[in-house]
């Protein structure tokens, strides 16, 4: 996922769909201390480099959108990018899956508002369980229990591992979003890993009252990438 200025949010509408990919891995187990210490090498790389800041969307800019619209802030390249809802569906497990598209066709799938999965993000979240999560966030509410993740090793290869994780309350707080304010619900999700049960990676969720919409969040999307700001714009 590039990065973009203002005229990404101007371009969704010329956005096409893009089907998920799908494709044969060869799967090995390691462990996430293993995986993350390229993550940190990554960051140190990248942070050396000039970031770009993010774009700050403009009433007027949302207005003119008419679809819906993900901002997406990557806190290891900088700038932002502007996301299009592709297609949305259910299946066997809790909540809505929404597939959304980058504008240089990057996806990223959430689950009622959790990061479920990636591809052509780098390093991508091939797969993930993430029930207990949602579970958390349709009720905003306190909650525990293992979180999986499959990570692309950037070959045919992917790494696959557990992580004990625990929702909490942070509390209530309103979030402005461009010239809207909402009423949130502010949880928290820290996972730990390893025999010293080490936390090895916190997201939140802002989870605004009556709709349940995930209105912002931070997530971590895997071991190159680091940590997305999502801001939905418009739903």
């Amino acid at each position: 996922m590039r990065r973009m200025g203002r005229g990404a949010l101007g371009a969704l509408v010329g956005l096409s769909l893009l089907a998920a990919c799908s494709s044969e891995s060869a799967n090995e187990e390691r462990s996430l201390g293993t995986v993350l210490v390229g993550s940190l090498r990554e960051a140190v790389r990248t942070q050396r480099a000039e970031r770009a800041p993010k774009v700050q969307v403009t009433p007027k800019m949302l207005a003119e959108t008419r679809e819906a619209a993900l901002q997406i802030n990557p806190e290891l390249l900088g700038g932002s990018d502007f996301l299009r809802r592709a297609a949305s569906r259910r299946d066997s497990h809790p909540g809505r899956v929404e597939i959304w598209n980058s504008s240089d066709n990057a996806q990223v799938f959430l689950r009622d508002g959790v990061l479920v999965g990636t591809r052509g993000v780098g390093g991508d979240i091939i797969a993930a369980d993430a029930t207990m999560t949602v579970l958390a966030v349709q009720g905003r509410r306190a909650n525990a229990g293992l979180r999986s993740y499959e990570i692309s090793n950037g070959d045919a290869t992917t790494t696959k591992f557990q992580l004990q994780c625990d929702v909490s309350v942070v509390g209530r707080e309103n979030i402005i979003v461009v010239n809207q304010k909402f009423p949130t619900t502010h949880l928290r999700e820290n996972c730990r890993a390893g025999e010293d049960a080490r936390t090895v990676l916190s997201n939140d969720y802002w989870v605004q009252d009556g709709s349940g919409l995930v209105r912002k969040s931070r997530q971590w999307v895997g071991p190159r990438s680091g940590y997305f700001e999502m801001i939905l714009l418009k739903n």
